[in-house]
């Protein structure tokens, strides 16, 4: 079987670097360039022992892995994972107590394993010796794990090792890897735009993935460029674009002919309770066929401190009467009040809502059926809004008005990152002492999260899972 790759595919498989990092973009071919990294070090060095690794085990299996067995397949050559190799192998050089986490691979009558590890655990790799490495996706890898893989290298004089990555800001990979003065180590960084020129991915597939980011993020994801998501202005996507006293659909205030959306931050004191007013569009489009029920507009906003959850529902159901409603909040609604009322915020708004006679629709936010014990993390939630603030390219899904909603316009302005957060993790808003900010953007966050989920763009899904199955599927159907 003669298989086409990329150019850049090939360079980074023939690199002249004993370390490397291919940073891609999505739907770069990443995945399946360690997978034929990997079989070239099998062909060239029958016998020695590998080493595969990626940061979760979903990564590992589902992805990662599952590739390289497709590969391995296309190419015929026998494998086995998790086992003894068959007896009609022959006795192998090197015989293993466990086979647990090892893939064994007959190349040209020599039995090869590989060893295939979480990094997440870099103390699990002490004990291991191999002659080379490819690992997928070290966004949330710790230094420590490569600088483990790197003092287990000692089987032979081989010493050589792959990285396929989308970048991280200039996390340790960058460092390490590209502005490092160790002429041992060496990148390359490939732009998703790239494997549109070649023919991997189209055109119209590219500007879906290019619409569920916004443009930082579409920066990093699309663009292999290292740039920092969590320094500066938190709300970064926002600018006068989105800051309309008319909606995008012609209307100054809601229509009770669409359910209102009402997005929630539950407190009490000192910091406000809040509440954001606003509406999808109508079945209509704009003048370039663009959907505006896709498109949020915020009228207006309740905010308060020391006011509670029943007294807010009844200001609420007074200034819009006759409208039906749809309420968004956090996991908190559900499960407590903030008011010392005994009973959850949500049910609250549920009984005022009833004993008023209003038909309302209250959300929990919840990242899965059944868990309502945890939130979105917080640097999902804030790039999930700023892909409707602008995305990618470009377009604005989401409008307030700043005269009708003057936190939720400081926050887009004002409310930043603390230092602390970093480049992993949750991620922490800095609200610089003042407890006026973030609730009213976490209102407008929890409602956004539910009615236009990360990832998320009209009928199409391109997610991390979604496009690592396009990429194995397009680059297939390429060769």
């Amino acid at each position: 079987m003669k298989v086409r790759l990329a150019p850049w595919q090939e360079a980074a498989i023939h690199n002249p670097f004993d370390h490397f990092a291919f940073f891609g973009g999505v739907a770069s071919g990443k995945t399946a360039t360690g997978s034929h990294f990997s079989i070239e070090m099998l062909d060239m060095y029958p016998g020695l022992t590998g080493f595969i690794g990626a940061n979760t085990y979903d990564q590992l299996s589902q992805a990662t892995l599952r590739e390289l067995f497709y590969w391995l397949e296309q190419y015929n050559i026998e494998y086995v994972s998790d086992q003894r190799p068959p007896k009609e192998w022959g006795n192998g050089k090197k015989r293993l107590k466990t086979y647990k986490n090892v893939i064994s691979v007959l190349v040209r009558g020599q039995i090869t394993h590989i060893f295939t590890r979480v990094l997440s655990d870099p103390d699990a790799l002490r004990g291991l010796e191999f002659s080379w490495y490819w690992i997928d996706e070290t966004r949330d890898t710790e230094q420590y794990a490569h600088d483990m893989i790197l003092a287990r290298l000692r089987e032979s004089d081989v010493a050589r090792g792959l990285i396929t990555t989308t970048t991280n800001g200039e996390d340790w990979v960058m460092q390490r890897f590209v502005k490092s003065q160790d002429m041992t180590y060496g990148s390359m960084h490939v732009r998703t735009i790239e494997a549109v020129k070649v023919g991997l991915i189209t055109e119209k597939y590219y500007e879906t993935l290019r619409k569920s980011y916004s443009p930082l993020m579409a920066s990093q994801e699309l663009d292999a460029e290292h740039v920092n998501t969590r320094g500066g202005r938190a709300y970064y996507a926002a600018n006068n674009d989105n800051r309309l006293r008319v909606s995008p659909w012609g209307e100054t205030a809601p229509n009770p002919d669409r359910p209102l959306i009402v997005g929630c931050d539950f407190n009490f004191q000192p910091a406000p309770l809040v509440w954001v007013v606003g509406q999808l569009g109508p079945s209509t489009y704009d003048a370039e066929g663009n959907p505006f029920w896709e498109r949020v507009h915020w009228y207006r906003e309740f905010g308060e401190t020391q006011i509670s959850t029943r007294e807010m529902t009844r200001r609420l159901i007074a200034q819009y009467p006759g409208f039906t409603f749809r309420v968004f909040g956090d996991m908190s609604g559900n499960v407590g009040t903030t008011s010392n009322a005994g009973e959850t915020d949500f049910a609250q708004m549920s009984d005022e809502f009833a004993q008023a006679g209003v038909v309302a629709q209250i959300h929990a936010l919840q990242l899965r059926e059944g868990d309502l014990k945890r939130n979105p993390l917080v640097k999902d939630r804030v790039e999930n809004t700023n892909r409707m603030l602008r995305d990618g390219t470009g377009f604005v899904s989401m409008t307030y008005n700043p005269d009708e909603c003057p936190l939720l316009d400081g926050d887009m302005k004002m409310v930043g990152w603390k230092q602390a957060s970093g480049q992993r993790g949750r991620g922490k808003l800095d609200d610089a002492g003042d407890h006026t900010r973030t609730h009213a953007s976490d209102a407008v966050g929890y409602a956004l999260h539910q009615l236009f989920p990360p990832g998320v763009r009209g009928t199409l899904v391109p997610g991390i899972e979604s496009a690592t199955r396009a990429e194995r599927g397009l680059l297939r159907d390429s060769f």
